[in-house]
């Protein structure tokens, strides 16, 4: 009997010394927690909802890199807004994301196809006209390779090597090398194609008017390239490149400098080329009800609605963001009520309604840009002359084509070469510019309604 006892007595013994020796064990674990994965969790319950933790040791540098700390009750708390922002949901950020990529690409490939169309290695003969092209597609391919940029990456909740979001919280800035071209890419290349659309512009009303202008291309084009390149590089030197709350790349990140080194230099030309294609219309208008040639404006309507939809989407771009700037309040209100009500401890979660904008407008708006290379494509791209400029190129002018392929010969046709030498003998006119969508015949139909009112003089 104390044989049992004393066998009983040594394995209560041992099973206290292994429950001690356990414990012992897992306050040895707790305490050699790092305490950078440790304070997450005790502040997970401060930073609720979307909001991302992350610790103000140095809140200026790290709003330099792109954290946007949550200020309650007046004070930086240490959580930041979510990448991307709560503004739309992760599906449509990535349908705009999708869609940026898919219709950039397009616009960059029609973009190119103009640039190299009407440059020197195909086309033989240049003017004011193909200058303002190539510049004007230049500029496109420009501002739609920054979506090329995205290529491979989404907005996703891994936050890995090819999410857009550098980490949780984080928005790309000026330091960022990817976001740093990319922006002053698009920033060029918008600015440089539309000074050159609204030469375009300028240029084709001349034409149809037959007035005789000086060659002022080459004064013009340095002139835009020097105002492209102030307005793309003088932000960098106070970090404007940037991702914002409601863009899917970087741009300039203050309202003032997206103000005075875009949109007011935009407005300029919207107002300048408006004023331009009402004319062009009214005389349009003018001379197909003289001339009683109304056939003529079947070939005309096409490019016509090209430019007017073209100026739609630019006219959209602008009031949108213009909106965007007048209820600028309105959205950092209803950020500030929703991070307010994630931080009150009071609130549930649910409680809190997620800052919401149209997700129709910022699609439409994202779209218009992107459609810019299209729509300078239909233009630009696809009528009679670029055919003729291909066909007699060197490309198709080789010993290779001419011994696999067989064709006739396909000279330009004179009176539709850069202007009607028929009509510069006759009415005294210069259209070695022209070289446009419009293909010469309201030009014709001008000049020879001004030829029969002269004949009529007599």
């Amino acid at each position: 009997m104390i044989y049992i006892l004393k066998n009983q007595n040594k394995f209560i013994f041992l099973k206290l010394l292994f429950l001690i020796i356990f414990y012992v064990k897992q306050i040895d674990s707790q305490s050699n927690l790092n305490p950078t994965t440790s304070t997450p969790k005790q502040n997970s319950l401060q930073c609720r909802g979307d909001l991302i933790y992350r610790d103000v040791t140095n809140r200026i540098e790290d709003e330099k890199i792109g954290f946007n700390f949550v200020e309650y009750n007046g004070t930086y708390q240490s959580c930041v807004i979510p990448c991307p922002s709560p503004f739309f949901t992760m599906e449509k950020w990535n349908q705009y994301l999708y869609m940026s990529l898919v219709m950039g690409t397009i616009s960059f490939l029609c973009g190119l196809f103009l640039l190299v169309t009407y440059s020197p290695i195909v086309n033989k003969t240049h003017n004011r006209h193909t200058i303002g092209v190539m510049c004007m597609s230049f500029g496109v391919c420009l501002a739609m390779s920054s979506d090329m940029w995205n290529y491979g990456y989404s907005f996703n909740e891994n936050f890995d090597d090819r999410s857009i979001c550098p980490s949780p919280g984080q928005y790309l800035t000026t330091s960022d090398a990817r976001c740093l071209s990319s922006g002053v890419f698009l920033q060029f290349g918008g600015v440089f194609g539309f000074l050159n659309w609204t030469l375009l512009s300028f240029d084709l009303y001349m034409n149809i008017k037959g007035i005789i202008t000086k060659n002022y291309d080459k004064y013009y084009v340095i002139c835009t390239l020097i105002i492209s390149i102030i307005f793309a590089f003088v932000p960098i030197a106070n970090d404007q490149y940037s991702m914002s709350y409601i863009s899917l790349g970087c741009w300039l990140g203050s309202a003032m400098y997206q103000l005075i080194f875009f949109w007011i230099l935009l407005s300029i030309c919207l107002i300048v080329s408006s004023v331009f294609i009402i004319l062009i219309l009214k005389e349009v208008y003018v001379i197909i009800k003289l001339s009683k040639q109304k056939t003529s404006l079947k070939g005309n309507i096409r490019p016509l609605l090209c430019i007017s939809i073209t100026s739609f989407a630019f006219f959209y771009m602008f009031f949108y963001y213009i909106s965007i700037v007048v209820k600028g309040d309105y959205y950092g209100r209803i950020l500030k009520e929703y991070t307010d009500c994630l931080m009150d401890p009071t609130k549930d979660v649910s409680e809190c309604e997620s800052p919401r904008m149209s997700p129709i407008n910022q699609f439409v708006f994202l779209l218009c840009l992107r459609l810019l290379g299209i729509g300078a494509f239909i233009f630009y791209g696809i009528n009679k002359k670029v055919k003729k400029i291909w066909l007699n190129s060197y490309w198709f002018n080789n010993r290779f084509v001419n011994k696999y392929i067989s064709r006739r010969s396909m000279s330009i046709d004179t009176r539709n070469s850069y202007g009607s030498k028929v009509l510069n003998k006759n009415n005294n006119l210069n259209y070695s510019s022209y070289n446009s969508g419009l293909e010469l015949s309201v030009i014709e139909m001008s000049a020879n309604n001004k030829d029969d009112s002269f004949k009529s003089s007599f």
